[in-house]
């Protein structure tokens, strides 16, 4: 009769295995540290993306019912007013906040029924990653230009 060798099972992991888990636990650190190097950038684009649709909504609104329409920037914010004939004065309708950038404003642009806009505007938009600047020309148009 031939006797079973027993082999003993060693605990522990292997060296193969805990090198592939180093190895994916790195690529998700670096994966996560991209992110965060993007953060501001991102951050960025997503306030010049309000601060566009704030201003086409206002261009739309005003033409749709038939009220000036204005657009103001305080600090980080970027507000819409209706203007009420009634009342003779600006009622706030939408209030959007601009995280983690800088924005300054020559004026308030106002939006007219005809598409028109009171004064030619230019907005900046920066932090630390880069700046945008968006500019409202009296006809309405709305254009974005990267600044370096």
């Amino acid at each position: 009769m031939m006797k079973k060798s027993s082999k003993k099972k060693r605990g522990g992991f292997s060296l193969l295995e805990t090198t592939v888990v180093l190895s994916i636990v790195a690529l998700l650190f670096l994966i996560g540290s991209s992110f965060k190097l993007n953060n501001k950038k991102h951050l960025l684009e997503v306030a010049v993306r309000k601060v566009h649709s704030s201003l086409s909504l206002a261009r739309f609104r005003s033409v749709q019912r038939q009220v000036p329409v204005r657009v103001s920037f305080d600090g980080s914010f970027c507000e819409l007013a209706e203007y009420d004939s009634e009342l003779a004065q600006w009622l706030n309708r939408r209030r959007e906040l601009l995280e983690g950038v800088e924005v300054t404003a020559n004026n308030a642009p106002v939006f007219y029924p005809q598409g028109t806009v009171s004064g030619l505007a230019t907005i900046k938009i920066r932090n630390d990653s880069g700046a945008y600047q968006v500019t409202v020309a009296i006809t309405g148009r709305i254009k974005i230009t990267a600044v370096e």
